[in-house]
């Protein structure tokens, strides 16, 4: 059985007259990745903040348990932190910034320089390691912020927005890279808006909107809960005929692309041959396509019907 890492119960934090969050709850055992998931404004860099104690939470409880201890907060030591704005030393020579940043976690400064070149390598950054951060673009910055966030080793890693600059390829190297520290001990907390990217690395999933929890649970869980929900793609030669496509029944929400792609998402356990039967009476359809919701759409329709 894994051990919980991270407790957090009925935490509240409000500024001014918007509640940023509700009474929240959740956990994180060791060796999950737990993608901490909502839209802008939804209270996860409040909830961030407050696991770091960089701002204190109206009401509830915090506890962690890295090092099989009970205590408020963890050691510099025992936490990376890479934040969705970049803090990094902008004047400063690349490798000296990160072997300072390693250092005062705790690192000797001899493994950190050995480390930081090693990523630097991976990350094909070696050769600019002596140049400074400015000069960089801003998907190599963010690297260099990833680098100093998990060059220490930590024994959690909180990483906000991590693929942010990042073009695809960097992307899904960046997959891999999370698993790998991952595999190598860190537990990781992760918040991002590439849906997809989220599939393919988190094993457990948290979702709130507006302050409130919408879904907490195991990536296969959600898909289980909330992946029955038949959806259809429609692609027409001409425009759509709106008051056709709003006549077609158990259809719980229509996403239009433009003037000739529309995605329809129907109720669960809809009887979908009834449906076919009432698409294919639709004129100017060429192609037709459905598939089972992805995270990305389970996203949406959570957020959207928590919204209404």
């Amino acid at each position: 059985m894994q051990r919980e890492v991270l407790h957090v119960k009925s935490i509240s934090k409000r500024f001014s007259n918007v509640q940023a969050i509700k009474d929240i709850s959740f956990s994180v055992e060791q060796g999950d990745i737990f993608a901490f998931l909502g839209p802008n404004g939804a209270g996860k860099t409040t909830t961030l903040r407050i696991l770091l104690d960089i701002i204190k939470a109206d009401t509830g409880q915090i506890q962690w348990s890295l090092n099989g201890s009970a205590n408020q907060l963890p050691q510099a030591a025992e936490i990376g932190y890479l934040p969705e704005e970049r803090g990094l030393y902008l004047d400063i020579p690349i490798i000296k910034s990160l072997i300072y940043l390693a250092s005062i976690r705790g690192m000797d400064k001899y493994e950190a320089k050995k480390a930081a070149m090693e990523w630097l390598e991976k990350l094909e950054l070696a050769d600019r390691a002596k140049e400074k951060l400015q000069v960089l673009s801003k998907g190599n910055q963010q690297k260099i912020q990833f680098i100093a966030s998990i060059l220490h080793k930590p024994a959690f890693a909180i990483l906000d927005e991590p693929f942010s600059g990042l073009d695809p390829l960097n992307q899904e190297i960046f997959i891999d890279f999370i698993k790998e520290i991952n595999k190598q001990g860190t537990t990781i907390l992760l918040s991002a808006h590439q849906m997809q990217l989220v599939e393919k690395t988190a094993h457990k999933i948290f979702l709130i909107n507006k302050g409130e929890v919408l879904y907490n649970g195991s990536l296969n869980g959600i898909y289980e809960t909330y992946g029955n929900k038949p959806i259809i793609e429609l692609n027409f030669k001409s425009g759509l005929n709106l008051d056709a496509l709003n006549a077609i029944g158990a259809v719980e929400d229509m996403e239009i692309s433009d003037h000739h792609l529309v995605k329809l998402t129907f109720r669960q356990n809809t009887d979908m041959k009834l449906i076919l039967a009432d698409l294919a009476k639709l004129e100017g359809v060429f192609e037709l396509s459905s598939h089972k919701p992805s995270l990305h759409d389970i996203y949406l329709n959570l957020v959207k019907s928590h919204s209404i």
